[in-house]
């Protein structure tokens, strides 16, 4: 379990950067495909060690490890954005996404 989270999250926040370089650094502006071709074998990797684990885990459901992905969406991204680019997690409307996140974890979890 501990592997395929550090998978998914390292996966996440290289699609972050992949996506926002261009947006944090100048260098990365006008280098949007030397980003997906460096980036992209490795984000496809670590996507697919911890899809298949969270498939495995749910009794083979793939919906079950589409909201665990999308659930933890929710926690990398805001720290990443917050990070990087200066933009809050703390507005009403982020705070309300990562507590419908949350809960999505925990029926897939629980349930």
């Amino acid at each position: 379990m501990t592997k395929a989270l550090i998978a998914y999250i390292l996966g996440s926040a290289f699609v972050f950067l992949q996506h926002n370089l261009q947006f944090i650094n100048e260098y990365f502006k006008d280098k949007s495909h030397v980003l997906i071709l460096t980036m992209s074998i490795p984000i496809s990797y670590l996507y697919l060690y911890s899809w298949t684990y969270f498939v495995n885990i749910s009794n083979g459901s793939v919906w079950s490890a589409r909201f665990i992905f999308f659930g933890l969406s929710y926690f990398v991204y805001p720290i990443m954005a917050y990070v990087f680019l200066n933009e809050t997690p703390f507005s009403l409307k982020t705070a309300l996404c990562t507590l419908l996140s949350v809960i999505i974890l925990l029926i897939q979890y629980k349930l």
